[in-house]
């Protein structure tokens, strides 16, 4: 799968649309960016992150995928896919 998208500022953390994407990257020098995803390049009906607890994790354990639908996520635990 490719993911197309545009680099944003980090005050995007602080006024998330519905249903948005973005992507924190780090590269070889630890200089981070932060990239919305371009919804119209996700697979339509597929799972595109996949969220599995932890075993040493002391919050309460997440696990599940977002499958985008129909323009939006969906939450879906246990992940169908």
């Amino acid at each position: 799968m490719k993911l197309t998208g545009v680099e944003v500022s980090v005050d995007s953390l602080f006024k998330l649309e519905p249903n948005t994407m973005l992507a924190v990257v780090s590269d070889e020098r630890g200089e981070i960016r932060l990239v919305k995803i371009d919804n119209r390049s996700l697979p339509e009906g597929e799972a595109i992150l996949r969220v599995t607890a932890s075993s040493g994790d002391q919050t309460k354990p997440q696990s599940g995928c977002y499958v985008f639908v129909e323009g939006r996520w969906v939450w879906t635990d246990p992940c169908p896919y």
